[in-house]
């Protein structure tokens, strides 16, 4: 069995870029060095809007990986050398035990939260300096799992586990989440009342307005494809959404290994 026949792809959508076989044959008489550039030209062509961040061969022959400034499947899909089909799902090297597209997305998720100021989220762990990559919540203050499950971020707090939190409301089904978030921000100490939130106990916003991040906050799950609370980024850019204990977590971390890609210069 070859490499190729070795990945399989799962959960995937296939579609068809172009109509006819015109476009498609340009870009198959391409030199390979070409082929990024004349895709790159297809996607604009056919999706004026999309920002696209890079194009570039993988191990995969004749796919192409794509990654683009939109927040569905991360940004991150596949086309084929000839500029006609496109593939949006996570990809396995079965032979590798590797799930490729999601060492992509973590790639991209730490990019992401690199370029964010760590300085706007509620650091649960007062006992340590800020880290550069601690653990990263997204937490709703009206959300009912927030609520569950902010006794086990405690206990990883206890247990010497750095965590900030992104103040993140879903003011969709949560009218009054923007505001408690803003009084949560704007209070002298945030942790005491962002305990109080997620304890159920009514917040005020203070006498004098503060500036905020929250609307920075929803840019940034935004651009990291968040829409449910919690949801939660380990230190090496792994997703993790729901409910889970913190020893849950604590396995998480232990076996958290770095990506096998590298994050590419910008």
């Amino acid at each position: 069995m070859s490499r190729w026949q070795k990945v399989m792809i799962r959960g995937v959508l296939v579609i068809s870029m172009v109509s006819g076989v015109g476009l498609a044959e340009e870009v198959m008489a391409s030199n390979d060095k070409d082929v990024p550039a004349t895709l790159k030209l297809v996607i604009q062509q056919k999706f004026p809007g999309i920002q696209i961040r890079r194009v570039e061969a993988t191990e995969i022959p004749e796919w192409y990986l794509v990654e683009t400034d939109t927040d569905s499947q991360d940004g991150i899909m596949y086309m084929h050398r000839d500029g006609r089909y496109v593939l949006a799902g996570n990809v396995f090297d079965l032979e590798m035990g590797r799930n490729l597209t999601m060492e992509l997305s973590q790639v991209r998720h730490l990019r992401v939260l690199s370029e964010f100021d760590l300085s706007k989220t509620v650091l649960l762990s007062p006992q340590v300096e800020r880290v550069a990559r601690p653990l990263i919540i997204f937490d709703d203050p009206d959300c009912p799992v927030c609520r569950q499950m902010h006794g086990e971020v405690k206990k990883l707090v206890d247990a010497g586990v750095p965590v900030s939190v992104v103040l993140f409301p879903l003011m969709g089904i949560h009218p009054d989440a923007y505001r408690k978030s803003v009084a949560i921000w704007c209070a002298e100490n945030h942790q005491a009342v962002l305990d109080q939130a997620l304890a159920s106990k009514p917040v005020e916003l203070p006498s004098v307005p503060c500036s905020h991040p929250i609307d920075d906050n929803l840019r940034l799950a935004k651009r990291l494809g968040v829409s449910k609370t919690p949801t939660v980024f380990l230190p090496n850019g792994r997703r993790v959404e729901g409910f889970h204990t913190a020893s849950e977590f604590l396995s998480m971390l232990h076996l958290d290994e770095p990506v096998a890609a590298v994050i590419p210069s910008q």
